[in-house]
């Protein structure tokens, strides 16, 4: 059985357990509403007002004016993520942090210790409200995909179990936005064709789903019945971006963000031990136009040569000479990294060496321990901490 860990708010919940006076508030983190800028957490006061992550600040001021809004800590965020961690990890050696926030905890073999999942479930809950004094959900399943989901359920401050037997009664009833990997746009298809519950999904005729939803359909069809995460490789893509606190024409400032998120996500890819095989650049101008250019990569995560062909995307976009309010990269096309040393390719192995030492020294002293050439001045700019450079969406952009 696996235990689905989250959270609640856990923006929120740790600024609430830094100053228990915004307990039972409408509490908004990611900006403040006079700065541009993208909500990162809200309380449950504030979600019913509408309010929820990725939503402008300022629109969030609108619905719920009386809020409060705080721009974040996130060197406090990544301390009591630590603490999660090394509190989880005392009840089982099997841990899958998937988040800041967000764990998975495999119970095999943890009965004689903790009793059934339900009472370690429990216990966890309990420990972590004493030490962090924040509240967290749990959902417990036979499979990382349905605990995800009974944790979702169970939200917030709650516990839900599906026993084996109840997995499908569990499921009928939920509407399909549940399923993993099923973003608005699939629910809006799906519901154009009168499919509003996992129910009627698995009812309707394979055929006219999978027109629906292309190849995908099968992976869900695998999660619907038992199959698990650890037997399919869910991560499409990794991204990175920011909105900054005011719109620049500053080339330099520009290409030094591009490479700071270039670095981050690469850093990320290492840590996944995967590979990209496509670059897409984002930028936003002060008139609200944003585009997008992708372009294929040779199949690697060094920044140096990520960030080397997504200067020449950037060089293009810049031509229309208008002031940029923010930008952001994504990498895809994942993949294992599987490469194997070559003494045909003596330049990429130099920067794997280079990029593994980078790592290294970064986890132990933290990102900004060491400041490449490329981004170096954003000191000038942002707040220069150990774990990074605290840009305008920390949370965002880590």
């Amino acid at each position: 059985m696996f235990l689905c860990i989250d959270l609640d708010a856990f923006f929120v919940s740790v600024e609430q357990a830094l100053n228990p006076s915004l307990t039972g508030k409408p509490v908004i983190v990611g900006g403040l509403p006079q700065e541009r800028g993208v909500v990162a957490s809200a309380s449950y006061e504030a979600r019913k007002f509408g309010i929820h992550s990725g939503m402008p600040t300022s629109l969030a001021y609108r619905l719920c004016p009386q809020a409060i809004f705080l721009k974040g800590k996130f060197q406090y965020y990544q301390l009591y993520s630590r603490q999660f961690h090394q509190i989880i990890s005392s009840y089982s050696p099997d841990i899958d942090m998937v988040s800041i926030d967000e764990a998975y905890i495999n119970a095999r073999g943890t009965q004689r210790l903790f009793g059934t999942p339900l009472e370690l479930a429990c216990t966890l809950r309990s420990n972590i409200k004493n030490i962090l004094k924040i509240p967290s959900s749990v959902g417990i399943a036979r499979t990382k995909v349905f605990s995800k989901i009974a944790c979702e359920q169970s939200k917030p401050n709650g516990t839900l179990a599906v026993p084996v037997k109840d997995e499908t009664k569990f499921l009928s009833p939920l509407n399909v936005g549940v399923l993993p990997g099923i973003g608005p746009k699939h629910v809006e298809i799906l519901h154009n064709l009168n499919i509003n519950t996992v129910e009627e999904l698995i009812k309707t005729p394979d055929w006219i789903v999978e027109t629906a939803l292309g190849n995908y359909y099968k992976i869900l069809k695998f999660f619907i019945h038992g199959g698990d995460y650890q037997s399919v490789d869910t991560m499409k893509s990794i991204s990175r971006e920011t909105t900054l606190h005011e719109d620049t024409i500053n080339r330099e400032l520009i290409y030094a963000l591009l490479y700071y998120l270039t670095e981050r996500a690469c850093n990320t890819l290492r840590k996944k031990k995967r590979i990209a095989k496509t670059l897409t650049v984002k930028i936003r101008f002060s008139d609200f136009k944003t585009i997008s250019r992708r372009t294929k990569i040779p199949a690697g995560n060094a920044q140096q040569i990520i960030f080397k062909l997504g200067t020449r995307i950037l060089e293009e976009m810049l031509k229309e000479k208008k002031r940029v309010r923010l930008i952001g990269i994504a990498l895809s096309g994942l993949e294992k990294d599987g490469l194997q040393p070559s003494m045909f390719r003596l330049k990429e192995e130099r920067l794997n060496r280079l990029n593994s030492a980078l790592d290294r020294v970064r986890n132990k002293f933290g990102f900004n321990s060491l400041s490449a050439a490329n981004s170096i001045i954003l000191k000038r700019s942002f707040e220069d901490t150990k774990n990074g450079y605290t840009l305008h969406t920390p949370s965002l952009s880590q």
